[in-house]
C-alpha cells in the first residue's frame, strides 16, 4: 500500500492542500481533523475520539485551506493478520460539502493507500433504513458518490462492531469494497478473506471473546462458501435486509435511545451520520 511522497503537501487546488501522516505538523492537523470535522460528522456508535492522537497510529490524509483551516480528511486502519485495509473515516467539514473536497480525498486514498490486487473495505449506511436529512446528507447519494469510485457492496448482511462496551453496534449497514484508482473489482471476493478480516476487526474492537458472541457467529456464518458476490450500489435490493436474531436496530444517534441511555444528555449533543 503506497503512502504519499515525503513532501510537505500536495496542492489539490488554488486554496486546498492535502497533507499526510508524515507531513510536518501532522499531529496538530490530526487533532483538528478529529475535533473540528470527525467529531461533528459521526454518531456516537461510529466515532470515539482517541485519548491520544499520534501520526504513526495509522494512515491519514488531511485537507487544509491555505489559511490552515482543516476542511476534511480520511483515516485508514490496517489489519495485519488478514492483510486488510479499512477506510475507517472520510468526512468533509460542514460548509465545504458538495464542493469536490470529498472526491479529492477519496481519489488520493485510492491512489496512495490501495493495492490494485487487494481492495479496501468501507462501511456504509443502508438507505433503506437511514432517511435523508437536510443537515446530515442523503445515504443514497452517498452510495452514488462511492459508486463513482468503483465501490461495490458485499452481498451479505452486515453490522458494525461496537467501539466501546457501552455503545451499540451499528446495524443496517453495508460492507463494501473499494478498488485502487484505475482498478476494477472482480465479481466476487474470496469468502475466506472476508471472514478473516471480520474476525480480526471484531476482535480488535470488542476483544477476543467477540468471536463467541451469537451475533458475530451469525455474521461469520453468512461468509461461508467459496466466494461472496459483489453488487453495484444500484443493486441493494439483492442484499439481505435482515438483522441477527434478537438484535435491536435502535441506535444511540436516535434521540429517544440516547435520552433513554443517557437521561442527562441534551438532544443537541446527539449527532447524526455524515459523509461527503
Amino acid at each position: 500500500m503506497g503512502l504519499a511522497p515525503n513532501r510537505r503537501a500536495t496542492v489539490i487546488s488554488r486554496s486546498v492542500r492535502l497533507f499526510h501522516e508524515s507531513s510536518p505538523g501532522a499531529a496538530e492537523l490530526l487533532r483538528r481533523l478529529h475535533d473540528e470535522v470527525l467529531a461533528l460528522s459521526f454518531p456516537p456508535e461510529e466515532y470515539i475520539r482517541p485519548e491520544t492522537i499520534e501520526p504513526g497510529d495509522g494512515l491519514a490524509l488531511i485537507a487544509c485551506q491555505d489559511d490552515g483551516l482543516v476542511v476534511g480528511g480520511a483515516l485508514g486502519e490496517h489489519y495485519p493478520a488478514s492483510d486488510s485495509l479499512l477506510l475507517a473515516y472520510l468526512a468533509v467539514r460542514p460548509g465545504f460539502r458538495g464542493a469536490g473536497v470529498g472526491s479529492v480525498i477519496l481519489n488520493a486514498v485510492t491512489e496512495r493507500w490501495l493495492d490494485p490486487i487487494a481492495p479496501a473495505f468501507i462501511e456504509l449506511d443502508d438507505p433503506r433504513h437511514t432517511a435523508p436529512d437536510p443537515g446530515y446528507g442523503d445515504p443514497a447519494a452517498r452510495l452514488r458518490f462511492y459508486g463513482r469510485a468503483g465501490v461495490r457492496l458485499l452481498a451479505i448482511p452486515y453490522f458494525q462492531p461496537r467501539l466501546r462496551r457501552d455503545l451499540s453496534r451499528g446495524y443496517h449497514m453495508f460492507l463494501a469494497a473499494l478498488p485502487a484508482r484505475g482498478a476494477k473489482l472482480p465479481a466476487a471476493l474470496p469468502a475466506e478473506r472476508v471472514s478473516a478480516f471480520l474476525s480480526e476487526c471484531f476482535q480488535a474492537a470488542e476483544g477476543q471473546g467477540s468471536l463467541d458472541d451469537g451475533e458475530v457467529r451469525w455474521l461469520l456464518d453468512a461468509c461461508r462458501g467459496p466466494e461472496i458476490a459483489l453488487v453495484g450500489p444500484e443493486e441493494i435490493g439483492t442484499i439481505p435486509d435482515i438483522l441477527p436474531p434478537g438484535a435491536s436496530s435502535r441506535r444511540l444517534s436516535d434521540p429517544e435511545v440516547a435520552r433513554e441511555l443517557h437521561p442527562m444528555m441534551p438532544l443537541s449533543s446527539v449527532r447524526s451520520r455524515v459523509r461527503p
